[in-house]
């Protein structure tokens, strides 16, 4: 349901799993390696990161390497629960990736673990969100599961301009891409 069903019913699902206790241990396993790329990347500036669950990642960042975050999530329980880190700087919305339309530019738009639930037309999902990229501004996808994941892989380094591509740790089977 989550990758193939149409956005109606993956959004239930999505929000059963929060809802659930499912997906609680997302916000435990958060890798400190995600926040050490994205703030070396943010340059001071907007981020957007499409499928962020409950907003940890927002709440790990460090204030001062982004002017903005917005995070958008397809499910209505976990944008309630990211609702909580709120403030100033950063702001959620509900809205599937798929049909999300972007106001303004962004230094950085991210897909963690979330563009594989994007089931056909990755790479025409790519290119109309790079359209909201500022010049210099950088794409990060991250895949826990690289193998299962092969041709999506290979669709980004063929298409875009890799800047970093390299696994968390060297036994780690989490993949970050970050391209143009």
């Amino acid at each position: 349901m989550t990758r193939y069903a149409g956005s109606a019913l993956r959004r239930c699902s999505f929000d059963q799993y929060y809802r659930s206790g499912r997906w609680d241990y997302l916000d435990e396993d958060h890798s400190k390696e995600m926040v050490r790329v994205v703030e070396k990347y943010a340059k001071k500036g907007r981020i957007l990161d499409m499928g962020c669950g409950t907003g940890i990642l927002a709440s790990m960042l460090n204030p001062d390497c982004f002017e903005h975050y917005l995070g958008v999530d397809a499910s209505q329980e976990a944008i309630a629960l990211a609702q909580k880190r709120k403030n100033v700087k950063v702001n959620f919305e509900v809205s599937d990736i798929q049909s999300y339309k972007c106001r303004g530019k962004f230094d950085l738009i991210m897909f963690e673990e979330s563009l594989y639930y994007v089931p056909f037309f990755r790479r025409r999902l790519l290119m109309r969100f790079a359209q909201s990229l500022c010049p210099e501004g950088l794409f990060i996808v991250t895949v826990a599961d690289p193998n299962r994941f092969r041709r999506m892989i290979r669709m980004i380094r063929k298409n875009f301009q890799v800047v970093e591509d390299r696994f968390t740790s060297p036994t780690g089977r989490r993949l970050i891409l970050v391209f143009r």
